[in-house]
């Protein structure tokens, strides 16, 4: 492929891989076909784009790495009242214009130590002890899966914080009891979109 490029190279400008990319890729990535659909009618590339564009396809392809051994780690929610216990992945905040004691609502996505992940309401219980992105945490509610891996809860209660080291046993007591992991020539896995993950874990 003949290309022109604009700007200052470097040694480590990563040209090959660049054109590589341009040739071969197949992905969903809407900066990288949208630079891709430039150069294939200009054949020229800025050196700010052909950085970027690597940048960016190695990242996907490093998410999409970790996103597949996730999933391999997945079981499924058991749905109706049950137990959360785990770690607050995030935490994002939402205008409340119902309730007029509090201005903003919370909720949380929560990696449970029994395989999947878990997003809900913040209840006052912990919003009142400064919950955080990092914290260990337990409590009871209704539990409900939207996909493999991934579900919501509702009505939370009986919330308290676990300490770091109860947290690291009860982990370990659940990978022990934990089941194998689904066959997907048995059972069709269902897919985890990027973009409901992406949003969830900002």
């Amino acid at each position: 492929m003949n290309l022109t490029i604009k700007g200052d190279m470097t040694p480590d400008l990563p040209i090959d891989k660049f054109k590589d990319i341009v040739a071969t890729y197949k992905g969903e990535n809407s900066f990288i076909l949208d630079v891709i659909s430039r150069v294939e009618k200009s054949h020229t590339a800025s050196v700010k784009q052909i950085a970027s564009v690597v940048k960016v396809y190695l990242s996907d392809v490093e998410y999409a790495k970790k996103n597949e051994e996730r999933l391999a780690r997945m079981v499924p929610i058991k749905e109706g009242k049950g137990e959360v216990i785990g770690e607050v992945i995030s935490i994002k905040e939402y205008s409340n214009d119902y309730d007029f004691g509090r201005s903003s609502i919370y909720k949380m996505l929560i990696e449970d130590f029994k395989g999947y992940r878990v997003f809900g309401s913040i209840p006052a219980f912990f919003l009142d002890e400064n919950i955080k992105v990092g914290d260990f945490v337990k409590f009871n509610a209704k539990l409900k899966q939207k996909e493999l891996g991934f579900g919501f809860y509702s009505y939370p209660s009986k919330g308290i914080f676990v300490d770091g080291e109860s947290a690291k046993i009860a982990k370990e007591e659940f990978k022990v009891e934990k089941p194998a992991p689904v066959d997907p020539s048995v059972v069709k896995r269902d897919k985890v979109t990027r973009e409901l993950m992406d949003f969830l874990s900002t």
